[in-house]
């Protein structure tokens, strides 16, 4: 064998070896492949009518400001109930590695008034990755909503979740009584003269 074949079968070997490593990474060339399905989830009131995994914005929700060049998120989810009349339920999940920033303004300036927590409060519609070990990590939780911070005890990572309801819809304006047209409108002078005296 010469040496040209050679380089040609070597070339030959090593495209088909990378195209092997595409396909079973990616999935095959140039197809639509279907993403991983999640673990099926007893949901309370049926699936949610919309999920989101655009993680920027589910921080941004979540936090009420942009991640840190030094944030890094890892997983995001967000569960939207909606109905006819809007927004009934809802719920997001986070894990970031955060930013020394990002601990300080969440944890030690309190931006969210949380109290420490010995226990979580677990959402069984949480996705797979939400996974983590309770007693590893420090828990803050809200009094008031379902926010629950937690802070790992041995690295930077962050488990966070909340969850709650639309808006209240409110109820109808009660319909206003025209005032009979007999009636003189209050405050105001009488609409006829007084009598006149009789000589």
């Amino acid at each position: 064998m010469t040496l040209s074949h050679k380089i040609a079968l070597g070339a030959v070997a090593a495209v088909l070896l990378l195209t092997w490593l595409a396909v079973s990474r990616f999935g095959p060339l140039g197809s639509d492949a279907a993403p991983a399905k999640q673990s099926q989830i007893a949901w309370r009131q049926g699936a949610p009518t919309k999920m989101e995994t655009a993680s920027e914005e589910i921080f941004k929700r979540a936090f009420w400001r942009l991640p840190g060049d030094d944030d890094q998120i890892l997983h995001a989810e967000r569960h939207e109930w909606r109905d006819a009349a809007g927004l009934e339920r809802w719920q997001w999940f986070l894990v970031v590695r955060t930013s020394p920033e990002l601990i300080k303004h969440l944890r030690d300036d309190n931006a969210f008034g949380l109290v420490p927590s010995s226990s979580v409060s677990a959402n069984p519609e949480a996705p797979d990755w939400f996974v983590f070990k309770p007693e590893e990590f420090s828990i803050f939780r809200s009094p008031q909503s379902g926010m629950q911070l937690m802070f790992s005890k041995a690295d930077n990572t962050l488990y966070a979740t909340d969850s709650g309801r639309g808006f209240t819809k409110g109820a109808p304006e009660p319909v206003k009584q025209a005032a009979p047209l007999s009636a003189p409108a209050p405050g105001r002078l009488p609409t006829t003269p007084p009598p006149t005296p009789k000589p």
